[in-house]
This record gives structure tokens, C-alpha cells and sequence, in this order.
């Protein structure tokens, strides 16, 4: 106990609080008498008189964490480097503790790093309605963005994210957009990978499905979003306007993939490996996370029994359309212009958008096929188009668009120059032009191993080129000495270069 008078707070147990009370309010001894005869402070006093509550023990020192205390500076620098990143796309404190236990030798608990979060940010967490499903009786879809380092450049993705209320498996794609051919190219992954479709589907009310929110639960739904889910026999239920955590859990779920899958921000070179990338998370997820004390993977192979399946002929993920195609070969779509040969100018043609395609097609046939864009005023140009038209007009050929921007290999740029000093007029263009043509129908590898073969010996024709084209792609045969004493080689006179390269 500490001297008296010194203004010092000291403990008292509730049993001394009541004795202090009883003094002062019932004998009337004043806070001076009472402290020097029980040996108090008055300022203890003080607090027992107008404090006759439970003490509460206050540390004047805020206890040494010697386990998470090594750490909480580099919580700190972690935390400090979220504010210059995407606002959903931040650490949260499970993947803060992942990232220690993996990478900086943490032994603690996940419980202690959750905490000095919580203490570090100063928020109070929000409080959740407990739920409960049978199997196969629901699912959740919902979009989400998250920010990725596609081919060399950080850009933002869309995110679909189908998740099983009952196993709680879920099943996330990345999309360059959230237009309804990428609502509809969502919906068929994720139903084949969850192995079926549940009784209903929950939404919030995005314009993609829902054309107009009428009164009550009622929606008048977009006609192709109904003649799509058709196919499928679920009941698709929306939420209330506004009210977008009625579907909190696949809401959550963006978050959740967006804060374990994708921080740091992983570098892929295009969609399809970063859609790897996801469906190999989502495994690992379900092998590892539990649920009614198995893992999801096992329940959810519980409840795959009950899952209503797939239709035999699946809808496909497009929307149809038409256009007219102009004088220079193309056709606009969605602010963008593609190429089609060149003897449909003036025609009108038809359209499939699917999320990462573009087929056009003329009287049931299809004429081209494009990758999609979502800029403004693209050009996206297949150079094969326009060969036939620069082969009647080859001083069009060095400005044509199609070919200027064809990513080819120098060598070819090369072997042109070397048809044109070899060649007089535009000759020489209309070789290089049909040997571009042989792209068409080879592979690209193959041809320019010709085309290098041709330069290096001097080769400067496109019968040539193709020629050794044909050498590369026969099968090998064996080589037989040729007797250049036979009577027929002396009859016919046949030059010993003709008979070896006879078919």
C-alpha cells in the first residue's frame, strides 16, 4: 500500500468500499477522519464515496507482448501500404497472419494477431444473423472488381463469384466485363464446376437480369437473361432494393477472394492463366476450410447427390446481332470496328459477343471470328482479309493497316526486301504476299522456318518457300543412291537434281 496522502488511486475490494460508504453516510465522518482512521488516501476515499461499483483494476502499464510485440511494426508498414491500394483489396487480419506464420516465423495464435488488429485499427466488428440451409436448397451470384497484374500492366478485372449456400463451395472466374454474355459465360463454368445447379439462385437487382424493379419481390426480367436461365431449372430470387446483404455471403466472398487470393497481386500473362490461377484457389479452399467439422470438399461431395444437373445441350454464352459491312471490310460493334473478308462488303452479316469472342457470321456460315474488345474505336484486323485484295493491289500493301500492325518476325520483313531487289515492278510484293498467305493454313513456326531456310540459300520465289514447306511437313524417308549409269537416265537425259526432288 502506498503512503497516505500522496493522491495515489489504490484497489479496494467492494467489502472496504462499503465500510468507507457506511462511515461517511451513516456516521457522518467526514473524508479525512475516514482516511486516516482506515489508513486510505482521500483521494480512495474520495472514489469509495461516490463509486460504489465493482473496482476495476486499471494496468498503469500496458503489458510487454512478447509474442506478436517483434511484429506489430511490420502489421504497422503493411497496414500503411494498404491506403495506397484498392480499398476492397486490402490485408485483413487472417491474411496478416498467414503472411507471418509463412514468411516471418510467427508462433503465435491467429486469435493474437486478430486482436492487435482490431486494436490498430480502433473498429468494432459487425454482427451476423446465423443461417442454415439443406443441401442443394440455394446458391448466391454476384459480381466484384479486383485490380491484377495482367500482361505487364496492373489493370481491374471483373470477378464472378457463384457460391452453394449448404457446402458453401464456391467457384470465381475473372471476366473482362460484367456485360450479359459475361453474366451468362459465368453461370456455365460455375455450374460445371460445382457439379450441378441448386433449386434457386439469389441476386441483387443488376441490370444485366433485372430490366425494372416493380413493388414487392416481383422483377420484370431482361427477355434474353429469361430465355438463358431457362435451360436451367432454378427459381431466381432477388433481393430487396438496397438490401444487398440478404446475399451477404457470396457479398462477403468477393471480399474474401479478393483479400486471400489476390494479395500480393498476382502477374499473369492473360485471362486464361489467371482463371487457372482462381480454379486452382478454389480447390485448395475447399480441400482446406471446414465445415460441420468436415472439410467443404467432403460435404460438398454430400451434397453434389442432391444437385439438379446440367441440361444435355448447354445455351450458348452470346448475344446475337447483325451489321453492315462497309467498304474497307468491317463491321461496327459495341463502339469497335473487325474485319471480314472481302467478298462480303455490303452485306449484312450477323453476330455472336460472347465475354472473350467475337464470331460473325453470313447465311449460317461463319466468316470470322475476332478477339473481343472492350475499348472505343478499336481496330481489330485480321491482316489474312485483306491478302487477296493487296495481291490485285500490291502498292497498297507497305500502309495497309492490317499489315503494318502484324506482329511478324523480322525475318520476314527481311526475306521481302530480298524478293523485292531480286524481282522487278511489284513482283516481288506479290511472292512475299502469297508466301503471308501460307500463315492461313500453317503454323506460323513452320513457315518461318522455310522462310529462313529460303533466305539463307538464296531463294527468292514463293514456289520456293513453299516448296521447302512441303520438305519440313512430308514424313522422312530413307535416301537411295541414284545410278546415273541406268538406261533411263541416259535416254531421257533427266538432271540428277530433277530425280531427287521428283514426288
Amino acid at each position: 500500500m502506498r503512503a497516505k496522502g500522496q493522491g495515489v488511486e489504490e484497489m479496494l475490494t467492494v467489502d472496504q468500499k462499503d465500510v468507507i460508504r457506511r462511515e461517511y453516510f451513516l456516521k457522518r465522518k467526514s473524508m479525512r477522519r475516514i482516511a486516516r482512521e482506515m489508513g486510505h488516501s482521500r483521494k480512495t476515499v474520495r472514489k469509495a464515496v461516490h463509486d460504489p461499483g465493482i473496482p476495476v483494476y486499471t494496468l498503469e502499464k500496458p503489458r510487454p507482448k512478447r509474442v506478436i510485440g517483434p511484429f506489430v511494426e511490420l502489421i504497422v508498414q503493411w497496414m500503411e501500404e494498404d491506403k495506397k491500394r484498392p480499398l476492397k483489396q486490402r490485408h485483413t487480419a487472417k491474411r496478416i497472419y498467414e503472411r507471418l506464420r509463412d514468411g516471418y516465423g510467427y508462433e503465435g495464435t491467429d486469435r493474437t494477431v486478430r486482436r492487435e488488429v482490431r486494436s490498430l485499427r480502433g473498429r468494432i466488428p459487425e454482427s451476423h444473423v446465423p443461417q442454415t440451409y439443406e443441401a442443394a436448397d440455394g446458391g448466391t451470384f454476384d459480381f466484384g472488381t479486383a485490380r491484377v497484374i495482367l500482361g505487364g500492366r496492373e489493370q481491374e478485372v471483373d470477378l464472378a463469384c457463384m457460391r452453394l449456400d449448404y457446402s458453401t463451395k464456391f467457384f470465381v472466374c475473372a471476366l473482362p466485363s460484367q456485360k450479359q454474355e459475361a453474366l451468362f459465360e459465368s453461370h456455365i463454368r460455375g455450374f460445371k464446376y460445382l457439379g450441378g445447379v441448386p433449386c434457386r439462385m439469389r441476386y441483387d437487382n443488376m441490370k444485366t437480369a433485372v430490366a425494372k424493379v416493380t413493388r414487392g419481390k416481383s422483377r420484370l426480367e431482361q427477355e434474353l437473361w429469361v430465355s438463358f436461365r431457362s435451360h436451367f431449372p432454378f427459381e431466381a430470387v432477388y433481393c430487396n432494393a438496397g438490401e444487398a446483404q440478404e446475399k451477404g455471403s457470396v457479398e462477403n466472398l468477393v471480399g474474401y477472394v479478393r483479400r486471400n487470393f489476390l494479395v500480393p497481386m498476382p502477374q499473369v500473362r492473360d485471362f486464361s492463366e489467371l482463371n487457372r490461377f482462381l480454379l486452382e484457389r478454389c480447390e485448395q479452399d475447399a480441400r482446406t476450410r471446414k465445415r460441420f467439422d468436415k472439410t467443404v470438399q467432403e460435404v460438398w461431395q454430400e451434397e453434389e447427390a442432391s444437385l439438379r444437373p446440367l441440361p444435355e445441350r448447354l445455351p450458348e454464352a452470346c448475344l446475337p446481332g447483325s451489321a453492315k459491312v462497309n467498304r474497307r471490310q468491317w463491321i461496327r460493334f459495341a463502339g469497335n470496328w473487325y474485319s471480314v473478308p472481302p467478298e462480303y462488303v455490303g452485306q449484312r452479316v450477323t453476330t455472336r459477343a460472347f465475354a472473350f469472342k467475337l464470331e460473325i457470321a453470313c447465311k449460317d456460315k461463319i466468316i470470322a471470328e475476332h478477339e473481343r474488345s472492350y475499348g472505343h474505336n478499336d481496330e481489330i484486323l485480321d491482316p489474312h482479309h485483306y491478302l487477296p485484295v493487296l495481291l490485285r493491289k500490291p502498292g497498297a500493301f507497305d500502309r495497309a493497316t492490317a499489315i503494318v500492325k502484324w506482329p511478324l518476325p523480322p525475318v520476314y520483313e527481311r526475306y521481302h526486301q530480298m524478293l523485292k531487289e531480286r524481282h522487278e515492278g511489284s513482283r516481288g510484293t506479290k511472292e512475299y504476299i502469297q508466301v503471308l498467305m501460307l500463315l492461313k493454313e500453317h503454323a506460323q513456326s513452320e513457315v518461318t522456318a522455310a522462310v529462313e531456310k529460303a533466305l539463307s540459300l538464296g531463294i527468292g520465289c514463293f514456289d520456293g518457300v513453299k516448296n521447302l514447306l512441303f520438305q519440313r511437313q512430308a514424313p522422312s524417308r530413307p535416301w537411295r543412291p541414284l545410278d546415273v549409269a541406268s538406261p533411263l537416265v541416259r535416254s531421257n537425259r533427266v538432271d540428277h537434281f530433277d530425280l531427287l526432288t521428283r514426288p
